[in-house]
């Protein structure tokens, strides 16, 4: 009986946490340039452990951002505000492709990259 109890404990402690890892954050604007920004002092001082660390906080900003809209869409009140929310996904995806990329060489792709988050930055609503 014990067993069977702690087995059930075990799913239901797997399953909340689960649910909450996919919980939807929201990013403003503003935390997405300043992280952005530091990003970009970072590569340039030469600064790459620190770099590559802005890097994986700005791309999971960039993921949560493309789950809020894809969550938006599914909440949308009205079919034009789905084809809103569902253009701007698409917008958001195609700066994303562009963007993955960039990666491979931070002090290379130090220009293009910031360019292309400040075109992702000015999708997020």
């Amino acid at each position: 009986m014990k067993r069977i109890l702690f087995a059930c404990f075990l799913i239901v402690a797997f399953c909340t946490q689960r649910a909450a890892a996919q919980a939807v954050v929201h990013v403003t604007a503003a935390e997405f340039t300043a992280e952005v920004n530091l990003l970009d002092s970072y590569i340039g001082a030469g600064n790459m452990a620190a770099a590559n660390t802005a890097w994986d906080s700005v791309h999971h900003m960039m993921l949560h951002v493309l789950g809020y809209s894809k969550k938006s869409i599914h909440e949308a009140a009205t079919p034009a505000e789905k084809t809103t929310y569902s253009t701007i996904l698409t917008n958001q995806r195609t700066i994303y492709q562009a963007i993955w990329p960039l990666k491979n060489n931070l002090t290379a792709n130090r220009t293009v990259l910031h360019t292309k988050l400040g075109e992702f930055d000015a999708t997020i609503y």
